[in-house]
């Protein structure tokens, strides 16, 4: 079981008041919800949902485990963002433009290193 769908999927299903209308926000099929929140709560050892013919209810302990699943959900996208952050360091060309009185010497040094290059190169 994976927790943290796990987790997403319960807050949905309290949010939408429903499996199927979680179901439709996940684009996954009812049962599949159903069966995440039954997995849920028996790992937990708890009845999160309060089911009824008028609809579902959270239960005390859904409550606060609602609240705590939102904050860990939020933690997480979190994390996600930061590590693709840093992975995104600077990209592209740098153009670096000497002062003008030095921009003859540094032009030809580089043209006559690069003529070097290409001369042997071949």
């Amino acid at each position: 079981m994976d927790r943290l769908a796990s987790m997403e999927t319960f807050v949905r299903v309290v949010e939408t008041g429903s499996f199927s209308g979680a179901a439709r926000q996940l684009r996954v099929g009812q049962p599949a919800v159903s069966k995440s929140v039954a997995q849920l709560e028996e790992y937990l050892g708890v009845k999160l949902l309060t089911r009824s013919t008028r609809g579902l209810t959270p239960t005390e302990a859904g409550l606060g485990y609602l609240e705590r699943a939102r904050r860990a959900l939020e933690e997480a996208a979190e994390a996600e963002l930061a590590a693709r952050g840093a992975g995104a360091g600077l990209k592209g060309r740098l153009r670096v433009a000497p002062p003008s009185r030095l921009h003859g010497s540094i032009s030809f040094r580089c043209c006559r290193s690069s003529w070097r290059s290409i001369r042997n190169w071949s």
